[in-house]
């Protein structure tokens, strides 16, 4: 299955878009972690996901850096 998700013309759909990632990666990183401890999957408690999400903005914003040097760079006229 493929999906092309409309483009994100304006900072707030970015900012919208962001926030939902954040909370997909924190929900995944608890399902992980409880998953490993051989915990339940049970709902996951608003301490937990601010925990996760923690992680989960460092990694986003991790990413987010290297998309930025990765456009300056393809945007970087070659040395010849």
């Amino acid at each position: 299955m493929h999906v092309s998700p409309d483009p994100i013309t304006n900072p707030e759909q970015a900012a919208q878009e962001r926030e939902t990632l954040l909370d997909l990666i924190a929900r995944g990183l608890y399902c992980t972690t409880a998953s490993a401890l051989g915990a339940g999957h049970d709902e996951p408690s608003a301490e937990a996901l601010t925990k996760a999400r923690a992680v989960a903005d460092d990694y986003v914003a991790a990413y987010e850096e290297w998309l930025v040097r990765l456009a300056a760079d393809n945007a970087a006229p070659d040395p010849q």
